[in-house]
């Protein structure tokens, strides 16, 4: 009687926490649904705005979980500096003279999510594939690329796959932080495309649809991940 009462206690708890987690998760879903309703044209203030609030939304939910949990774990941080960096980026890729900055400011992002996600397991073999993906892809950007894009376009693409590496090592049960770094590359992959090369169909509704749904995986993933050691490793 006592195992049955345990395990319908714990049941409810499960419930009950995945409830308040999408409680915490309606101000990104608004702020999403803002964006795409409202369609602001670009450049604005008011677009920049529009566009980096769903990333301060989910700074708003991992630190409620934090809040709610009583700490907040070395992953979630390392990915709210993430998102915020991200947020700083997406303001700044709404002014065309600003894309390079906007770059900085997404692979000080993908620097933060590597760190949140460690260093181990390794698993060397996953690399491969997304670094001739990589590779693949920045042979086909190169004739376009102009300047100081030739190397910016290659380091930000080489933290980018690092960042699908760590999320595929990550031992499961991890499928959503693994599907946001993949959907991150594909909404990357689509802007680089459309910005350096030649104009893509919906090129920002497909950008936008992807890089939301994969920084809110990232974020949901975040505040129960494994906590991680000084040499980004898992205790």
């Amino acid at each position: 009687m006592d195992i049955l009462e345990t395990d319908t206690r714990y049941r409810r708890n499960i419930a009950a926490d995945a409830a308040s987690r999408c409680l915490k998760l309606l101000p990104f879903l608004a702020s999403c649904g803002l964006y795409f309703v409202l369609w602001l044209p670009e450049p604005s203030w008011v677009s920049a705005g529009v566009k980096s609030l769903p990333l301060l939304s989910l700074v708003f939910f991992l630190t409620a979980q934090a809040w709610g949990d009583g700490a907040c774990t070395p992953s979630a941080c390392r990915v709210c500096w993430g998102l915020m960096f991200s947020s700083v980026g997406d303001a700044c890729l709404v002014w065309p003279q600003l894309f390079l900055l906007g770059m900085v400011a997404f692979a000080l992002a993908h620097v933060c999510y590597i760190w949140a996600l460690g260093l181990h397991p390794a698993r060397p073999w996953l690399l491969l594939p997304l670094a001739l993906a990589w590779a693949g892809a920045y042979t086909t950007l190169w004739p376009c690329l102009r300047g100081p894009y030739v190397p910016a376009v290659g380091v930000y693409g080489a933290l980018l796959a690092a960042v699908g590496w760590r999320a595929l090592a990550r031992p499961p049960p991890h499928l959503a932080v693994a599907t946001g770094s993949l959907l991150f590359m594909a909404s990357d992959l689509v802007l680089a495309r459309d910005h350096f090369c030649a104009p893509v169909p919906q090129a920002r509704l497909i950008v936008m649809g992807t890089y939301y749904a994969a920084q809110g995986l990232i974020a949901a993933w975040a505040p129960r991940a494994p906590h991680a050691s000084p040499r980004w490793k898992e205790s």
